[in-house]
């Protein structure tokens, strides 16, 4: 994933289809500049109010007129260790318009992340940098989820486990109220595993294609078909079987461990005894076979 790159680039995405329809015919361009000076203008208005020590949820923002004819509202809705949201009314249209209140990019860095993630994040459409009193910041609009389901966080936690094996989409911060029915609401916590020895990059096409199978008979409970695999895994990838071993390894660990349904963990552990059993039928390599190997390689051979 290519990190966003605020020294060449000030903003990210594009116009979300709704506002697209909104302004008809016009210059996509023209209107989506218009649209980036409208929130600039109002992450502005709110960073010089938070510069004058006012509480985040008591600062009002002042809306700079229309924008593509429609009428703005906005609703103060909550704020993190990092950023301020506010329900964004758009004419008939609802946005999440979040400001962050550090000097970070954020959302920015890990929008490339949720085409790995489809039905986990909550939809990033259009977010860009502005400066405020010689420092750097960032906003972002997005989807606005209302409903919050009970089991929220645990749906989300399975959607994320699978993406952690089959993507290699990890998360740093998990707790539910990160999540809203079944989606990640905070996503700069978003990134790529990036360890020595579980990393997916790593792996071919194919052996990537197999670990996608193994995590499908996970999902749906298909043991008979994961021993298949796992079996053919050992003699022709067993690099697939190193790779599970770890992923799975990890991703039993403490981010996953909170919330999760008994169901889920025992039905984990089964195909985790599977992979461990695999694991130890992968032959260490022979010392004199790759003695033998390395001369050839290097031309002596005997």
């Amino acid at each position: 994933m290519k990190k966003f790159n605020r020294a060449v680039h000030k903003s990210m995405g594009e116009l979300p289809p709704a506002l697209r329809q909104l302004i008809g015919d016009a210059d996509v361009a023209a209107a989506t500049a218009e649209f980036k000076d409208f929130m600039t203008a109002l992450a502005t208005e709110f960073h010089a109010q938070l510069a004058l020590d006012i509480n985040p949820k008591d600062i009002n923002l002042r809306v700079p007129g229309k924008l593509f004819g429609q009428t703005v509202s906005l609703d103060y809705v909550a704020s993190g260790s990092i950023g301020s949201v506010y329900k964004m009314t758009i004419g008939d249209n609802i946005f999440a318009f979040k400001i962050n209140r550090r000097t970070t990019t954020g959302e920015l860095d890990v929008m490339p992340l949720q085409k790995r993630v489809r039905g986990l994040v909550n939809k990033m459409h259009i977010g860009s940098v502005f400066e405020f009193n010689g420092r750097k910041y960032s906003w972002i609009i997005s989807d606005f989820i209302e409903n919050d389901r009970v089991d929220g966080f645990e749906s989300a936690m399975e959607k994320l486990y699978f993406a952690y094996i089959t993507k290699g989409v990890s998360i740093d911060d998990a707790h539910p109220n990160n999540f809203k029915d079944g989606r990640l609401v905070d996503t700069p916590s978003l990134g790529m595993r990036d360890r020595e020895y579980d990393d997916i990059k790593k792996l071919t096409r194919v052996q990537v294609d197999i670990v996608k199978k193994l995590a499908y008979c996970i999902k749906t409970d298909d043991m008979s078909r994961f021993q298949s695999l796992v079996t053919r895994a050992i003699a022709e990838n067993p690099a697939v079987i190193t790779y599970m071993f770890f992923a799975m390894k990890y991703a039993k660990g403490p981010t996953f461990a909170v919330g999760k349904t008994d169901d889920f963990s025992m039905k984990l552990r089964r195909y985790e005894a599977v992979i461990n059993s695999a694991k130890q039928q992968i032959a260490p390599p022979n010392p004199v076979l790759s003695t033998v190997a390395q001369k050839i390689i290097n031309g002596h051979k005997k």
